[in-house]
């Protein structure tokens, strides 16, 4: 698992200050990387390496991703420029043969931004797309200051996800080629995340996974990446239950689940799912 090189590219202004929250987590093993159009905002930001979009950007990123074999991508499409320099960025690094993985959050009102979601998913492996909308839709009372806190653990989480599955050593492993046939050439995918406690602890993570309001109305999909982190006292039935309620949910005919299970001690009697379904393009 070690030797994988990650980098986290957070582009404009909202991509790189989940970077600056990110930098105060403890998340295995991986660079971070702030490009910008702006000198101004790239001085504000706390990571070492950092890139002025500009003309030569292409040469600028292709320098900065030697040895890398996956790449996160953090964008939003409030601004158009974001979506041009996350386009440049990620074309360069498919390029490079990198699994190339885009989370981009869409704006409130969201219209049209189908065809800009269209262009990231050809010159990238996988789109995670955050519907900033559904998450207002789903609780009509937040500020927007609660909305963008929840928007930037959203990120956080997919990056976490992902990452703790190629680097954390579980009781049940997948490594970075696991990852890369779930993610490579996937187009859009959606995340969900559940957690429970108690007796109904496995009931309880799957309910709000299938709740999630990025989740409602989707089709059924050809890919599914499971995480589950628990305590010791999980038992293999449990896991067993997840993967079956996960498949019957979201899963098409011919479906490839994979799930990778993390022991945490601190989770007695807790557990916490996480789940990214993709290619979903042939079914919508």
């Amino acid at each position: 698992m070690d030797g994988i090189g990650i980098k986290v590219i957070g582009i404009g202004t909202v991509g790189n200050d989940v970077l600056n929250k990110m930098m105060k987590k403890e998340i295995a093993k991986v660079e971070f990387v702030g490009i910008d159009t702006n000198q101004g905002n790239l001085d504000k930001l706390n990571v070492e390496s950092k890139i002025l979009a500009s003309e030569d950007l292409s040469e600028k990123v292709q320098s900065a991703f030697k040895n890398t074999d996956l790449v996160f991508i953090l964008t939003e499409m409030s601004e158009k420029k974001n979506n041009e320099i996350a386009c440049i960025v990620s074309e360069v690094a498919k390029t490079m043969g990198i699994l190339t993985v885009v989370v981009v959050a869409t704006s409130i009102n969201s219209n049209g931004e189908a065809e800009e979601i269209k262009k990231l998913e050809e010159v990238s492996d996988t789109v995670i797309v955050l519907p900033l909308k559904k998450l207002v839709e789903a609780d009509l009372s937040a500020t927007f200051d609660k909305l963008f806190e929840k928007r930037d653990e959203i990120f956080i989480k997919n990056v976490e996800f992902i990452t703790n599955l190629i680097k954390k050593q579980g009781i049940v492993n997948l490594d970075f080629d696991d990852v890369k046939i779930m993610l490579g050439n996937s187009g859009e995918g959606i995340t969900a995340f559940g957690k429970g406690e108690g007796q109904d602890k496995v009931k309880l993570a799957t309910e709000q996974i299938i709740n999630s309001p990025f989740i409602k109305n989707l089709p059924k999909a050809r890919k599914i990446l499971l995480s589950i982190t628990a305590g010791p006292d999980i038992g293999l039935t449990d896991l067993q239950e997840i993967t079956m309620i996960i498949n019957e949910k979201f899963a098409a005919g011919q479906t490839n689940i994979l799930w990778g299970y993390i022991m945490d001690v601190e989770l007695e009697d807790k557990i916490e799912v996480e789940m990214l379904i993709t290619d979903l393009k042939e079914l919508l």
